[in-house]
């Protein structure tokens, strides 16, 4: 071998690291690239992933605006005015006159059946005076009351489901308002253990009130009771 030739294979093999370095930095330039990449899309798909979706379906949208006009709609019907305090009053009012009709009818009924079935059945009028010994007449006569007193209670029953029927389309109005009325009368009427002969208790269940009107004029009757119990009433001389 040549000095020429020697010299020439020591410059060839004094090249190839240089190239061998090139090559790995390029190598190592190009996954830095591919693993910068590879972290920014996995951390634009947590964010993505962590933050909440705020669209929602027309649907579901859609679906909610129908019920809330479907409440409204049933709790305040279309063309139908809200419930007032007076109106609620006038409502009370007719269902007392619809039980106190109601009463009546019945308890004439079942008196007038009690005394049929008297007439038309004598041994019947014979057990009555046996179940109760004394004279026929007064016999007679207590179980025509106890019938009359029978019609007199279970007519309110009929009396109110007609009414029922008759104001149907407000009566869920008229049972809020009047949940609400006699939770006033309970926080508002006076305590009944001093009452007296000379001081009575001034409605105490507030049956007699039948307006606005009605019931201011209670407030003030409970006051005055509590009033004169505690000795602070003015005198009237």
């Amino acid at each position: 071998m040549s000095l020429a030739t020697f010299r020439i294979g020591l410059r060839h093999c004094a090249g190839r690291p240089s190239s061998i370095t090139l090559t790995s930095n390029s190598h190592l330039s190009n996954s830095s690239l591919i693993t910068s990449r590879h972290i920014s899309s996995i951390s634009i798909l947590q964010s993505r992933a962590s933050s909440p979706s705020k669209t929602t379906s027309p649907l579901s949208t859609r679906y909610a605006s129908t019920a809330a006009e479907s409440i409204k709609a049933t709790a305040h019907p279309p063309g139908a005015p809200v419930l007032n305090w007076n109106s609620f009053f006038s409502l009370r009012t007719s269902r007392r006159r619809y039980s106190l009709a109601s009463s009546i009818v019945s308890s004439i009924a079942v008196t007038g059946v009690a005394f049929v079935f008297l007439s038309t059945q004598p041994e019947m009028a014979d057990e009555v005076t046996k179940l109760i010994p004394m004279d026929p007449v007064i016999s007679m006569g207590i179980l025509t009351f106890a019938a009359t007193f029978l019609g007199w209670l279970i007519g309110p029953i009929f009396g109110n489901t007609v009414w029922k029927l008759f104001h149907r389309s407000r009566l869920p109005e008229f049972t809020v308002k009047e949940k609400a009325f006699f939770e006033r009368i309970r926080n508002h009427r006076v305590n009944p253990m001093g009452a007296s002969t000379n001081n009575p208790v001034p409605d105490y269940y507030g049956e007699k009130i039948g307006s606005v009107q009605g019931y201011r004029r209670w407030l003030r009757d409970q006051r005055a009771f509590n009033r004169k119990r505690e000795g602070s009433y003015p005198s009237g001389i």
